[in-house]
């Protein structure tokens, strides 16, 4: 038997071994085996959102540095495994499968090589699979984020609207879907998420009270008087809503947010049957104080005001590439929040903040006709819902803007227009996790 043969056949008996004893989270395991030589198998299978992402790195080599830093800071599963191993040589199989968003990148690579520096550097920074923002200059986006962090989509001196994001596994990769949001309206803070027991369902809370919806009924109506000021947040949840199935409705003087649940069952591109998840539509009745807001979705307001003219001009600072990706002001960690609600510490939010500038050029009733709209989620067919708001909106400039103004957001696209765009983003770099 060769040499590398029976390297294999040990490797292989050492696996079974493992398999059989369980390994936890299935991270970094069976890396630094039975080497000649130092540096073999390090840094492999570290903070990591997935299950069994680098693995099986580094063992059975001659030479040094086989199998190094594979499989680290990926959000989806089976990233960077299998590399640089029965190798004859240095430097084979490193940095392999990190930063994914996906699944199965960067593996095997740098295996049964004699020679140096053989299978580096593969499948890195890979996936796209996100909530999709469609803001109110009528654009959409995929917003990659970080499963189980919360983040500040909209606000403004009154209002504050957040997320929560979860793992959703696809055909190829791993993205994000939403499955809470927060909205503050001055005292008062709703949070709708996906029901623990049931995540086809929806729980509400106001203020940290449970609402229940009877169960003989099919609605429940709630309205909540501020104490402070003469103004009023009212709560209509319907387990059956026609073209939305079960969905919560919130309404103030300024705007109306509507939340609704997506059951598990939809099936992507590739048949992947995916978990239930969350969507949002967004309708502003009136312009915001002092015509700012802030926030992923909000910020989109600005070039809204700015026109289509502006947005679309490669020269101008508010100008945004119209690529299917996020282009924000800011790094998407920076719209992080630590919960659904940061009662006004947050460096990007408006909520309670005094007016930044009072010399701010203020809409004029000539040029500006409300609602305009704008939302986030995964649900190709609510497009229908928004259709119309957007193609009025489309064409919007600073010399005739018409409202409402709406901004959404949804996930697994059919139409070509936008599946073009997809596929242009998954071909083009992007930030990783």
């Amino acid at each position: 038997m060769k040499v590398s043969q029976a390297l294999i056949v040990l490797y292989l008996a050492a696996v079974a071994v493992n398999i059989a004893a369980g390994q936890g989270s299935g991270n970094g395991n069976d890396n630094a085996q039975y080497n000649v030589g130092s540096g073999n198998g390090n840094g492999n299978g570290n903070a990591n959102a997935g299950n069994y992402n680098g693995n099986g790195n580094g063992a059975y080599n001659i030479g040094n540095q086989n199998g190094n830093t594979n499989g680290n800071y990926n959000l989806g599963n089976l990233n960077g495994n299998g590399n640089g191993r029965a190798n004859t040589g240095s430097g084979n199989g490193n940095v392999n499968g990190n930063g994914n968003a996906g699944s199965n990148n960067g593996n095997n690579n740098g295996i049964g090589n004699v020679g140096d520096n053989n299978g580096n550097g593969n499948g890195n920074a890979n996936g796209v699979g996100d909530p999709i923002f469609t803001g109110f200059a009528g654009r959409s986006f995929e917003f990659l984020g970080q499963p189980e962090h919360y983040y500040n989509v909209m606000s403004e001196r009154n209002h504050q609207i957040s997320t929560k994001l979860k793992v959703g596994v696809m055909w190829d990769h791993n993205g994000t879907y939403m499955e809470g949001i927060g909205f503050h309206y001055r005292s008062h803070k709703v949070v709708i998420e996906l029901s623990a027991t049931n995540p086809d369902t929806i729980t509400v809370t106001l203020d940290g009270k449970v609402l229940n919806i009877a169960d003989n009924q099919n609605e429940l109506d709630h309205i909540v008087e501020s104490a402070d000021v003469n103004a009023e947040l009212t709560i209509n949840w319907q387990k059956h809503r026609t073209d939305l199935g079960e969905t919560v409705e919130l309404q103030t003087e300024l705007m109306r947010v509507m939340v609704w649940v997506t059951p598990a069952g939809t099936v992507d591109e590739g048949g992947v049957m995916q978990p239930s998840y969350l969507n949002f539509d967004t309708t502003l009745l009136a312009a915001p104080l002092n015509n700012e807001m802030s926030g992923i979705v909000g910020e989109t307001y600005e070039r809204l005001l700015a026109g289509a003219d502006k947005v679309s001009d490669p020269a101008h600072p508010l100008y945004i590439a119209d690529d299917f990706q996020f282009h924000g002001k800011y790094e998407e960690e920076q719209y992080m929040m630590a919960g659904y609600f940061d009662d006004g510490s947050h460096a990007l939010s408006l909520l309670g903040k005094k007016m930044i500038s009072a010399s701010r050029r203020l809409l004029t009733a000539t040029k500006v006709a409300f609602p305009l709209r704008a939302g986030g989620g995964r649900e190709n067919s609510a497009r229908r819902h928004l259709a119309e708001g957007m193609l009025a909106n489309s064409a919007a400039s600073s010399a005739a803007v018409k409202f409402p103004i709406h901004a959404s957001g949804y996930g697994v696209v059919k139409t070509s227009v936008v599946a073009d765009k997809v596929k242009a983003a998954r071909s083009s770099s992007r930030r990783g996790l």
